[in-house]
């Protein structure tokens, strides 16, 4: 079960790293093959994602693809709402976490694919309302993303493209927001004992492994296409999470 672990970790890594989203599928991997209840899978996938984070943004920093302007204030708002998200997840039942996060995705995705308009929010507005917009995209991010464990990316890049955001800079800011959303939110995890360490450290190799190659692939993917892996990748997420927590019972 630790190399079926080890290897779905990697995979998920290269998603990571790639399309910025796939984190998500760390925590029924952890559950599955970890043995973990729900709120134990969700906290000790987060606390690994500060890992995975700090290496994906050090290499997106030497491609050039982090737009800082953009994920400054994104990631203000994140680390706001993170905690404060976490210490809500942890008194709501496992079932309930799930339904969210899968509307959440669901939703997000499926907008996304519509086709593109002739002007989008983030193109129509400038210096405060922007950075205001940025900042509301961090809360929100932050608080789900607590709630449920999952990396930042599963939420902020459907929700940047949404807003029209550049493919690329949304994936680089998607991975630097894995890492302060991991600071905050395994604050409060840690707090209510869920993070298991002894499993979180072998995921977390395994995740940088993949991120390595997950980014030389995210350079080297036209962006149109890499855009409707995402989405057609979230709706998939999103799917199977819902179809998990309305057939079977969670712990």
């Amino acid at each position: 079960m630790l190399v079926l672990l080890g290897l779905s970790a990697l995979f998920i890594g290269v998603l990571i790293g790639a399309t910025g989203v796939g984190g998500v599928l760390l925590i029924p991997a952890l559950m599955f093959f970890g043995g973990l209840g729900t709120h134990q899978a969700m906290a000790t996938a987060l606390f690994s994602f500060f890992f995975a984070g700090i290496l994906a943004t050090y290499i997106y920093q030497r491609y050039g693809s982090i737009s800082w302007n953009v994920t400054l204030p994104v990631l203000l708002g994140s680390f706001l709402s993170s905690y404060a998200g976490a210490w809500v997840g942890s008194l709501a039942s496992a079932r309930q976490l799930n339904i969210l996060l899968a509307a959440i995705i669901l939703l997000s995705s499926s907008y996304a694919l519509l086709p593109k308009r002739e002007a989008t929010i983030a193109t129509s507005i400038s210096g405060r309302a922007s950075t205001g917009l940025l900042f509301g995209i961090g809360l929100f991010t932050g608080f789900f993303c607590g709630m449920t464990g999952a990396g930042g990316g599963i939420i902020s890049v459907p929700v940047m493209l949404i807003f029209g955001y550049a493919t690329l800079p949304t994936i680089a800011t998607s991975q630097v927001l894995q890492s302060i959303v991991s600071v905050s939110g395994s604050a409060s995890n840690w707090s209510s004992g869920f993070i298991v360490f002894s499993v979180a450290w072998w995921i977390t190799l395994c995740e940088l492994a993949g991120i390595t190659l997950g980014v030389r692939i995210a350079h080297r993917v036209p962006v149109a296409v890499l855009k409707r892996c995402v989405s057609f990748f979230c709706i998939a997420i999103g799917l199977f999470i819902a179809f998990k927590a309305i057939f079977f019972q969670d712990a």
